[in-house]
């Protein structure tokens, strides 16, 4: 190219304005006017609970409601630990350990072994404990956890809020 061609090539693009996000001040103080061409995102839908990592509460047991515990660290739950597949809660009176199986939407749970606390009421430890023997499978529905035996519902659990 000959010099003349690219002094005014040079002299174009300086006279170009350059483009400002919306929002974003010029060279002269003023605001560029935001954008409203786009399309509004749309919300996001309703977040599904993770099986893994999640503090599981029972709240439904055999069809029935579960009745609360004394106190939140009592009350039957359990989390599920991606490494080493490990689950650790409360089976609503005694501290539960042990391990769990995942492929797909099968879960099993086992071999789970509890302190050896004796409660007033041993009734809903005894039939959660009896719930998550039986368990095959599992389905997760935004925070609602049902494990399921053959194909009845054995339990139901709910995502526990997060302090924060």
């Amino acid at each position: 190219m000959r010099p003349i061609t690219l002094t005014l090539l040079a002299l174009t693009l300086a006279a170009c304005p350059s483009p400002r996000a919306p929002g974003t001040a010029d060279s002269t103080g003023a605001s560029a006017a935001p954008d409203t061409s786009a399309p509004a995102v749309p919300a996001p839908a309703a977040l599904t609970a993770a099986l893994e990592g999640t503090e599981w509460r029972l709240v439904d047991i055999g069809g029935q409601p579960a009745p609360a515990g004394a106190d939140s660290t009592r009350h039957p739950g359990f989390t599920l630990l991606a490494e080493g597949r490990k689950v650790q809660g409360s089976a609503g009176c005694n501290r539960m350990t042990g391990t769990y199986q995942l492929d797909g939407e099968k879960l099993k749970f086992g071999p789970l072994a509890t302190t050896r606390m004796a409660c007033p009421d041993m009734a809903t430890e005894t039939a959660f404990l009896k719930a998550l023997k039986q368990t095959t499978r599992y389905e997760v529905s935004g925070s609602s956890l049902t494990l399921y035996g053959a194909d009845t519902a054995v339990a139901r659990l709910e995502a526990a809020a997060k302090p924060g």
